[in-house]
């Protein structure tokens, strides 16, 4: 089936596709709808995929070897009826190796256009913690990390990288400004404006694509959940609030549609709250306007708040790195391929993350970004349920104990799945 690589934008889905039909087949054909409008005439008359492969050879003046060669439909978005062709490769011409990549078609997905089930769907997130150290090149933490050691000298350096990425986040432009080669100050400077001009980006998307009031309501409200998670000043992120982001628009049936908007864009992601017993399946017990709301990206979040690489790297920015810690977490998760997060909340116990492992099980995850780990929340879950496991995330090297398990931080892509 043709392959849709769908996720933010900036987050590398071009120069992924691109690098990869490069290695794999001897020619990729790159065909994008932003840079050239006269692909979408192609598009306009029906969908015959011969008669489409043969114009767009035409238009790039190279024949196109559908046993062989590799197209490539990028910023597919901007065109609905190439999105629909898809359906008709998959059907009409199965040899033909197709791949597509966009940055807002999640918004497509509920569309009758979009061709469900005859496309393999991917989505692409800002590299992870561990892909980060990849970036870096330095082999011996990389090796430190990869098997897990937990000396001190381990633990302190890969602390400095965790402040580091909390700095740089996982936005690929900004992370090959960091592990440039030039001094440390530029690099500070580089990043940080990598970081606005992508927000600027996302917000210049908004108005072309959601008509301008929309895109009013769009941007406030993503501009409202950086402030929202560091009005937290003790404990766990709380659920999301609905009221006083937009004049007159007090609840979630408001404002549901600005959220699925910035949902489906991949520019958030959404911790649903179960207030009762978790049970498997763990959907089941939700209510879809109780939900923690965290930014895609760790880096862009600190850029929205406006704080500095001092403030990190010297953790000088008060209680609200347990929020940080937090929605780093729920970073790293959804990068493993949880499609879906969790969290438990009864009266004043709050676990941040629980999720079902391949056996079955029900898992606590308790975050705890500071040196101090205990943790009332956690032991309540365990006299209410006892789990056959429990996960704590800290801000150091943590324990051994294989049913308690406590990791450093950074090793919150390593839990048990």
């Amino acid at each position: 089936m043709p392959l849709v690589l769908i996720g933010a934008r900036q987050v590398g889905k071009t120069y992924l596709l691109t690098e990869f039909g490069r290695c794999a087949y001897p020619e990729v054909h790159v065909f994008n709808f932003q840079e050239k409008a006269m692909l979408h005439q192609i598009f306009e008359k029906d969908l015959d995929v011969n008669r489409i492969i043969e114009g767009l050879a035409i238009i790039q003046r190279k024949d196109i070897d559908i046993h062989h060669d590799l197209v490539f439909f990028d910023e597919i978005q901007d065109c609905s009826k190439a999105v629909t062709s898809l359906k008709y490769f998959y059907e009409k011409l199965p040899a033909l190796h197709i791949v597509s990549a966009g940055s807002l078609l999640g918004l497509q997905l509920n569309e009758s256009s979009f061709p469900v089930g005859k496309v393999d769907i991917y989505p692409l997130y800002p590299m992870s913690f561990e892909e980060f150290l990849y970036a870096s090149e330095d082999t011996f933490a990389i090796k430190l990390y990869d098997e897990m050691n937990r000396s001190e000298a381990a633990h302190q350096l890969l602390w400095e990288y965790v402040c580091q990425y909390f700095y740089v986040g996982g936005m690929p432009k900004a992370v090959k400004h960091w592990f440039s080669d030039c001094g440390i100050q530029k690099k500070i400077d580089r990043v940080r404006k990598t970081q606005n001009d992508i927000l600027t980006g996302f917000h210049q998307d908004f108005a072309k694509h959601s008509g301008k009031v929309n895109a009013l309501h769009i941007s406030t409200l993503l501009k409202n959940i950086p402030v929202q998670l560091s009005i937290v000043q003790d404990g766990t992120v709380k659920r999301f609030r609905f009221k006083d982001i937009l004049p007159r628009k007090r609840t979630f049936e408001h404002l549901s549609g600005v959220i699925d908007w910035l949902d489906a864009a991949y520019l958030i992601h959404k911790v649903y709250l179960i207030e009762s017993r978790p049970q498997i399946p763990l959907s089941a017990y939700v209510k879809e306007n109780k939900f923690k709301m965290f930014l895609f990206d760790i880096g862009l979040l600190g850029a929205m708040l406006a704080l500095t690489y001092h403030d990190f790297i010297h953790q000088q920015y008060g209680m609200m790195k347990g929020f940080f810690a937090e929605n780093f977490v729920a970073c790293e998760l959804k990068a493993m391929g949880m499609p879906n997060l969790y969290s438990w909340v009864q009266s004043k116990a709050e676990i941040e993350f629980i999720y079902v492992s391949k056996t079955s099980e029900i898992i606590p995850i308790e975050v705890k970004s500071g040196k101090r780990t205990k943790s009332k929340s956690l032991k309540s879950y365990m006299d209410r349920y006892a789990p056959q496991q429990t996960i704590k995330l800290v801000g150091k090297m943590g324990g051994n104990d294989p049913k308690q398990i406590v990791l450093p931080l950074y090793y919150a892509a390593k839990i048990p799945v």
